[in-house]
This record gives C-alpha cells, sequence and structure tokens, in this order.
C-alpha cells in the first residue's frame, strides 16, 4: 500500500493530508468503484461506499478547493525531493537544511552527487518538530504563570 499525500496550497507552506493504510479496503472498493463507473453508460442507481473520515475530509477539501479555484496536487509520499526542494517544504534556506541532512536530523540517501530527501521523513521531521516548539511554548507560559506574569495559563 502506498500512501497518498495531497498538497492543498496554503501560504506560505504546503499542509499534507496523509490517508492511513487502515483503511486500504475502503479506499480499494471506492478505486474499484470509479474504475468501473465510467465503463458502464446508461448505469440507473445507486451505490453507495462507506468512507473513512479521513479520506471523506480530503476528498471534501479537494473539491472545496477546485470550487474556490485553488491548485491542488496530489503525490505519493515516497518521493523524492531535492535539497532544494526539501527546503521550500519545510521553510527553511537550502543551507540550513543541508546542516540538518548532515547532523542526521533528517534521513537522506545520495544520488551521485546528490542529496535527495524522501518527502514522508520531511512530513515525520516537521511533525516532530512542530510539536516540540509547542510544547517549549507551552513550557514558557506555565513558567510565566508560576513567575506571576500573568494570571492563568
Amino acid at each position: 500500500m502506498v500512501a497518498v499525500v495531497a498538497f492543498i496550497k496554503m501560504p506560505p507552506t504546503l499542509e499534507p493530508a496523509t490517508i492511513s493504510e487502515t483503511d486500504e479496503a475502503q479506499i480499494a472498493e471506492l478505486r474499484r468503484f470509479l474504475s468501473n463507473s465510467g465503463r458502464e453508460p446508461g448505469r440507473t442507481g445507486t451505490h453507495q461506499i462507506k468512507l473513512p473520515d479521513s479520506l471523506y475530509r480530503l476528498l471534501l477539501r479537494i473539491v472545496q478547493d477546485l470550487a474556490d479555484g485553488k491548485a491542488v496536487s496530489l503525490t505519493s509520499a515516497a518521493q523524492e525531493l531535492s535539497s532544494q526542494e526539501a527546503a521550500g517544504f519545510l521553510g527553511v534556506s537550502r543551507q540550513f537544511l543541508v546542516r540538518l541532512l548532515d547532523e542526521g536530523k533528517i534521513h537522506f540517501h545520495r544520488v551521485g552527487t546528490h542529496r535527495r530527501v524522501y518527502l514522508q521523513d520531511l512530513i515525520s521531521f516537521r511533525k516532530e518538530r512542530d510539536q516540540s516548539r509547542h510544547q517549549a511554548i507551552e513550557q514558557m507560559a506555565r513558567d510565566a504563570v508560576a513567575d506571576g506574569v500573568y494570571d492563568e495559563f
């Protein structure tokens, strides 16, 4: 099963929405239905498929953004990105990204002399980075309350 990542363009960064492998059966049924429905002209009746909530929200978001004239791009989570593309995804400079790669903070591999990073590794790094930032902010707020700077957190 290949995870699919949808990128809904939102300034200034792209927000990934992944479909989990646990919803494999419903996604396979939807795929079969969509593949066969266009081949049967004059077909009448309804066919219901139970969609996982994550897939429903993703499809709804895609349709809403397309209706609003926004660009939507779908890609595999296993896609390889160049160091420049990876830096753009994270919103950092290429030099800063290379430092993160060389320090082993983000897994990468080389194709010849060029560094390549899997999108799924960038998504994992960004989630960890954002969680760490959130925890640091919460701790700063708690410290400020303890010091009497704020009444409550």
